[in-house]
């Protein structure tokens, strides 16, 4: 859509809830399920699940952390959306977004925005110091990013991977479980993964037009792309499996290892997704979308439950 045609979007759509809504993505919400990642792995030692005075605190100290971030990344995705609006013209899919075809004004989704930010930063200071600095920080970083450094190639990635990472450490802050390093490698090489993925299905599907909707892409190539993606996903299912035996928070037994199948199994389902010519324009959709990888995860939380509470010897 052309700007002239944005113009011309009727006054009521432009400024109404329904597209407002949308525009904060909460499709993108799920990703938040990380701050969760600690209480998880601290089950049965920060708490038990047959005592609720141990558990009930740090749960909804963590659901507080949760929706704190989905307010946070959707106001971080509204500022992103404006100051890409003109790019996001030139591309398929990204051209429906609100403010890309004019659904929503810039001056609204700015405002919001800063609603946003007003009301869940002070909040996150109140859940704890360490939580609150991680999410200002975070903000101070995106903002960054959407003004020019989402444009210097590797750097790009770099920076949404630390968005997951902070994801999860807020969250280990908020209920006061140390932090182990563990938590910072799986997070990390999981997240390179899948912001590399993207990278590489914009470029597959955009080909030469690729530089004109994000400059970042004119600096990689296919092969360099897709190698990048091949190699991020073996360090990230070799990490993760040195992490279920070695790891001081799980059994010193290995049970943990129970659960590595359906973590390669996620990995490699969405590979396959990815390379398929339908799903290749929505890479961000997949994790959501898909049955099977649906599947996965449910068998992979269900297991290192199962582990971490009944399976410590």
């Amino acid at each position: 859509m052309t700007a002239e045609a944005a113009a011309n979007v009727p006054a009521l759509e432009k400024t109404g809830m329904p597209a407002l809504i949308a525009a904060l993505r909460p499709y993108q919400w799920p990703k938040n399920v990380i701050v969760f990642a600690a209480l998880v792995f601290s089950a049965g030692q920060a708490w038990h699940p047959a005592d609720a005075a141990t558990w009930w605190p740090l749960l909804w100290r963590s659901s507080l952390v949760f929706v704190l971030w989905c307010m946070v990344s959707s106001a971080m995705y509204l500022v992103n959306d404006v100051r890409d609006r003109e790019s996001d013209r030139l591309h398929p899919r990204k051209a429906h977004r609100p403010i890309a075809r004019g659904a929503v004004l810039p001056r609204t989704a700015i405002a919001t925005a800063a609603s946003l930010l007003v009301v869940a930063i002070p909040l996150g200071f109140i859940v704890g110091i360490a939580t609150g600095a991680v999410l200002a920080g975070y903000a101070a970083v995106m903002l960054f990013y959407s003004a020019g450094l989402k444009n210097v190639a590797i750097l790009d990635v770099l920076i949404l991977c630390a968005g997951v990472v902070a994801r999860a450490v807020a969250g280990a802050a908020a209920i006061d479980v140390a932090i182990s390093p563990w938590l910072y490698i799986c997070s990390s090489f999981g997240a390179f993964f899948f912001a590399s993925s993207k990278r590489w299905a914009e470029y597959r599907q955009l080909g030469p037009e690729a530089a004109r909707h994000r400059p970042a892409l004119a600096q990689y190539d296919g092969e360099i792309l897709g190698q990048i993606v091949s190699i991020s996903a073996a360090t990230a299912l070799v990490g993760y499996a040195i992490y279920s035996i070695e790891s001081t928070h799980v059994p010193r037994n290995g049970a943990m290892a129970l659960t590595i199948p359906f973590v390669a199994f996620g990995l490699f389902r969405y590979l396959l997704l990815l390379t398929g010519p339908r799903r290749a324009d929505a890479p961000d959709q997949i994790l959501f979308t898909d049955p099977q990888l649906l599947l996965a995860v449910a068998g992979f939380a269900v297991t290192a439950m199962a582990v971490l509470l009944f399976w410590q010897a």
